[in-house]
């Protein structure tokens, strides 16, 4: 698997990629995200926006159905990524139990609803975080 900058990936690979995934917003992925290539096609993507100066939001975090099996490998790729950029902490908001699942295997801790810390206001769902140690 590669992980690549969205900014660096032609417009009419995104563009391709985005028709058949209609929920992810271009102006996000071109802005802090990546695209996760196998085999020349792009199976999914991530946005990594920075909230304060050592905190990241993980945004966006897609895989194609028949790439599911790989999330777990692709957080781990995106707390590496985050790790390089310096980030202390990452945030995720998910409304899904499997995401929910997945988020805690792999260390996140979920955050109260009343947190003051997390970076917006969501009815539903939950938030995570993930400490990054240097």
């Amino acid at each position: 698997m590669k992980f690549i900058l969205a900014s660096d990936v032609t417009p009419e690979r995104l563009e391709q990629f985005l028709e058949h995934n209609k929920q992810i917003e271009l102006e996000t992925l071109l802005k802090a995200g990546y695209v996760v290539e196998r085999n020349d096609k792009i199976i999914g993507c991530f946005a990594l926006e920075p909230i304060q100066d050592d905190a990241y939001w993980l945004k966006q975090l897609y895989v194609i159905r028949q790439e599911a099996v790989k999330l777990p490998i692709i957080v781990e790729t995106v707390l590496a990524i985050a790790k390089q950029q310096q980030a202390k902490v990452i945030y995720a908001h998910s409304e899904q139990p499997v995401t929910d699942l997945l988020l805690e295997s792999l260390c996140f801790s979920l955050q109260p609803s009343q947190e003051e810390l997390v970076p917006a206001k969501n009815e539903k769902g939950h938030w995570w975080t993930y400490s990054i140690s240097s």
